[in-house]
């Protein structure tokens, strides 16, 4: 899978090795829909627990994903679950880095995103048919803390004084549609999420990476929503989001919220470039560069965008 095309200088896929797993030949029809991918965080506790539930359930095959650091109970957790595959990273990346190694190497159509510190507390198989017929690149599940309390991990975009905005809401009714994915976790369709280029890698903070991949999706004709079928629920504390503006903002805001929607394509307007030397911290060298960069990245995808951030609002507050 091709990453995002980024305003930075091409990244390859992060190296990394396989540990376990059965052999499976390519040639031959993967039997699953569903693979099950979990991203290593935080105590080491109940890894073994985890792992157990999701063998039982024989949903599909699993993938775990561990950072360079890899803890010293990888191996024994091997050997206790061979069917499982460990994909052990040889350099430190983003966590969306993580989920684009990840379905890359699913074999399922359909890939289940969960952190090591939440447990799958309801799944029904009916929804793998529904992400189908929802056409979406990703059905968001409902999240919940240890408390079994209902986190607020839809989103929803608006305008506020010619800035864009997210709000946050509980989650209420099936299908509804979101921005993007909370913490990552999430069912994503494994074509369309590749066709859509993945997470950024040049974008370092969490929230302004997921925002990124999920208003590029939207703005790109792609579709989010929720789904009350699926429910996570955290071991521990739900991380927050870190909202500050950062580089990571301004590539987000150049990329999505600055274009504009022109004889049915996208464009980044020149006129847009005054207004960004003078907010940049970069120094007005710099930002030209980074803008032209960006005008570029635009352009390439030009026919990819069917809305810009003005429409995609109208249309949401419209229902």
């Amino acid at each position: 899978m091709n990453t995002t095309p980024t305003t930075s200088e091409p990244r390859p896929l992060i190296p990394y090795t396989v540990l376990g797993g059965a052999r499976w030949d390519r040639v031959r029809r993967y039997p699953y829909r569903l693979t099950i991918l979990v991203l290593s965080r935080g105590d080491r506790l109940f890894r073994a627990e985890l792992l157990k539930e999701l063998c039982e359930q024989d949903l599909g095959e699993i993938l775990w994903v561990e950072g360079p650091d890899q803890p010293s109970d990888v191996e024994s957790l091997a050997r206790d679950f061979p069917q499982v595959r460990f994909l052990l990273l040889g350099a430190r990346a983003t966590a969306g880095e993580w989920v684009n190694v990840g379905i890359e190497e699913a074999r399922a159509p359909q890939v289940l995103c969960l952190w090591s510190d939440t447990r799958l507390s309801s799944f029904r198989p009916a929804i793998l048919g529904d992400l189908e017929s929802h056409h979406a690149v990703c059905v968001v599940p409902v999240s919940r803390n240890p408390r079994l309390e209902i986190i607020p991990s839809w989103q929803s975009p608006g305008w506020r004084r010619r800035r864009f905005l997210v709000t946050f809401r509980a989650p209420r009714k099936e299908g509804e549609p979101t921005l993007y994915p909370f913490d990552y976790c999430g069912l994503y369709d494994r074509q369309r999420f590749a066709q859509s280029g993945g997470y950024d890698p040049a974008i370092q903070n969490p929230y302004w990476q997921r925002l990124d991949f999920g208003l590029r999706c939207l703005l790109w004709g792609e579709r989010l929503c929720g789904t009350l079928q699926l429910t996570v629920t955290y071991t521990g504390s739900p991380p927050t989001d870190d909202a500050t503006p950062d580089q990571g903002y301004k590539l987000f805001f150049l990329k999505c919220v600055a274009v504009r929607l022109r004889r049915e394509m996208g464009t980044l307007p020149r006129r847009r470039l005054l207004d960004y030397m003078i907010k940049s911290d970069t120094g007005p060298f710099y930002a030209i560069k980074e803008f032209r960069s960006v005008r570029s990245w635009v352009w390439t995808h030009r026919f990819r965008f069917r809305k810009d951030p003005r429409q995609l609002v109208e249309r949401w507050e419209n229902g």
